[in-house]
């Protein structure tokens, strides 16, 4: 007789604040037959009544505890503001539920190494919201660095340049938590700086040695937050990486760009032309259509629980992620 299919892996959503990402994970996750959307929480019924609309999932509620609590919930996503992730990732950790993780996982690192202590104590699986290791862009720059074509990662560049976020589709309200100190630990540099901190830490495996930089607010002298940041890292190999993120774009608009040299080649990709290119030492460049970049969360996630395959950034990874982006912000403050 054939093997049955695994039953589904059942996954309920904890907040929308970062909706960004959350919506369009619950939306993999109803459409995914390998999971279930089983719940959405949000302290606001609105929101959640929206992504119900989006999804067909039929059980909403404002109180995270009815899924923490509930034992045929398998796993949690939890995108609420950054402040009040540590504490739902604890008990969904000690409830023995699996976690995929909003960005950063913490204000501070006592409670990055709170979670980071409870998780690996469950042995749960923790996937890092800013990890992407498995899109079509991530596994051909991983190609490119694997295959020696582009030698020994000297140099990096990576910058993304985006209006102010919105609390809400559609909203005219600004950009609610994101911009509120007590909830984020930054602003502009921080909110895409951790995808490029995590990216960086895969090619150029190396740990960062010292970091300075600057932040400011250019656009948005008003904004409690900084609306620019730029940070130069040295990495213990030696490279020298630098980290651009902005809010200072034209509203509704962003762009992403990175290049990486090496020792015997280098590659460059910008979502503003559509292309990424390569060239090896001493030749010219070589553009192709640039490849997806998408969000693989639920991918890793069930990889991780049904097959084993271990995520290739966990929650260590996260804090060390929090770690550099803290560090740098300390340099700034001098």
């Amino acid at each position: 007789m054939p093997e049955e299919a695994p039953a589904p892996l059942r996954i309920a959503v904890i907040g929308f604040d970062h909706w960004y990402a959350a919506i369009p994970f619950a939306r993999r996750v109803a459409a995914d037959p390998a999971a279930r959307l089983v719940a959405l929480v949000d302290r606001d019924p609105a929101r959640t009544a929206h992504v119900a609309h989006l999804t067909g999932c039929t059980r909403t509620s404002t109180d995270p505890a009815t899924v923490l609590s509930d034992p045929d919930v398998d796993a949690i996503a939890c995108f609420t503001s950054v402040d009040q992730n540590p504490e739902l990732c604890v008990a969904a950790a000690r409830a023995g539920k699996h976690i995929v993780s909003v960005k950063p996982l913490a204000l501070t690192l006592a409670d990055a190494d709170r979670v980071v202590a409870e998780v690996e104590r469950a042995g749960i699986v923790f996937v890092p919201s800013e990890s992407r290791h498995t899109s079509p862009l991530a596994l051909r720059l991983r190609e490119l660095l694997d295959s020696g074509r582009l030698g020994e990662p000297r140099a990096g560049t990576f910058a993304m340049d985006s209006g102010l976020p919105s609390a809400w589709p559609g909203s005219t309200e600004g950009p609610g938590w994101w911009a509120d100190p007590a909830r984020t630990a930054g602003g502009a540099w921080i909110d895409h700086a951790v995808y490029q901190i995590d990216r960086v830490q895969a090619l150029f495996r190396s740990p960062v040695a010292h970091v300075t930089g600057t932040v400011g607010n250019l656009v948005h002298p008003g904004l409690p937050v900084e609306d620019y940041g730029h940070a130069v890292f040295t990495l213990e190999s030696g490279a020298v990486v630098t980290v651009e993120d902005t809010w200072i774009a034209p509203p509704g608009t962003s762009s992403t760009r990175a290049l990486v040299v090496g020792s015997e080649g280098a590659v460059q990709y910008s979502t503003a032309t559509g292309t990424l290119g390569f060239a090896p030492k001493g030749g010219e460049w070589a553009f192709s259509r640039l490849p997806d970049d998408t969000f693989d969360t639920l991918d890793v996630l069930l990889a991780a629980v049904r097959e084993g395959t271990a995520p290739r950034s966990t929650v260590r990874t996260a804090r060390q992620t929090l770690a550099t982006c803290l560090a740098f912000y300390a340099a700034v403050r001098g």
